[in-house]
């Protein structure tokens, strides 16, 4: 009989295409990953993949298997969820997946309250930038910038995370035809307030591109350029709001609870905490917000 544990890191092979892609999911080396789907291969007496230099791509063998494993996958994720929907009182660990700038300028210190609340709940920030899997239990909440579609969701809108052009004194008092920008890379370029900053600079040079926050923050503290900045991380003896008038978009907060989970008493008493404290704060959008 083989391992059942050898079978579920197949599958995220199967899903990632590599062992180093798997090894980092699952947060352990590159050989532990290759030794236990070696491992599988032998308790079945398949050969499941083929060992390239860059990629693993799966066999014929192995496609099979892979198609059963993601059924069994799915399956103990639906076993979980229902544990979870039929457990009583609010304890354990809820986890949370949300972009970085919200975990660390928002909700982390926020969360003694709920801490307070609720002594027995335990809660895991999960702060990334990639879109969290809730089918693979990847979380239990997730805060996302853009508007979810998946299945078997719960999604609730949460509030609105507003921009404005930001720079250091230095720059700020140049003539607007002499400043200079800080943008987001390209894989951020097609961002609405991205997008809107690339029509918005013209022809003015670009002092920089990074696709992170808190460098765009400190390079235009550094008086490297102008940059488009949340609200809630710029601090106004630091920058000094350029332009206040440019309409930089805003960006809706969603917040995303699996259909299975939604209403297991840790998951719910959390997410409702959430939703209380975004509606408490700068995020509370405006009357005249547009909500469609």
């Amino acid at each position: 009989m083989f391992d059942w544990d050898d079978l579920r890191i197949f599958d995220v092979l199967a899903r990632t295409g590599s062992l180093a892609a798997t090894a980092r999911e699952l947060h352990v080396n590159h050989a532990t990953v290759s030794r236990r789907v070696a491992a599988l291969e032998a308790a079945l007496g398949l050969s499941l993949v083929r060992r390239l230099a860059r990629s693993t791509p799966l066999t014929a063998q192995g496609a099979a298997v892979a198609r059963l494993a993601a059924d069994m996958e799915r399956t103990a994720q639906a076993v979980d969820r229902e544990a979870r929907s039929l457990s009583t009182g609010v304890s354990g660990e809820v986890s949370v997946s949300l972009p970085p700038a919200l975990a660390s300028h928002f909700l982390a210190e926020r969360l003694p309250e709920l801490q307070a609340l609720h002594p027995a709940l335990a809660v895991t920030l999960k702060a990334t930038s990639a879109v969290s899997s809730l089918e693979r239990g990847e979380a239990d909440i997730a805060l996302r910038l853009v508007r979810p579609d998946g299945p078997a969701q719960f999604v609730r809108r949460l509030g609105v995370m507003r921009l404005g052009l930001f720079a250091a004194s230095n720059m700020a008092t140049r003539p607007p035809a002499a400043w200079r920008f800080i943008l987001a890379g390209e894989d951020q370029a097609d961002l609405p307030h991205q997008a809107w900053l690339g029509r918005y600079r013209g022809e003015r040079p670009v002092a920089m591109r990074s696709s992170d926050v808190h460098s765009q923050i400190a390079a235009a503290r550094a008086g490297l350029g102008v940059a488009a900045l949340p609200f809630f991380m710029v601090s106004d003896d630091d920058l000094v709001q350029v332009d206040p008038g440019a309409a930089v978009p805003s960006r809706a907060i969603w917040l995303v609870v699996h259909a299975g989970v939604r209403k297991a008493p840790a998951v719910q008493a959390t997410s409702a905490w959430i939703a209380e404290t975004f509606a408490a704060s700068i995020f509370r959008p405006p009357a005249d917000f547009d909500r469609a």
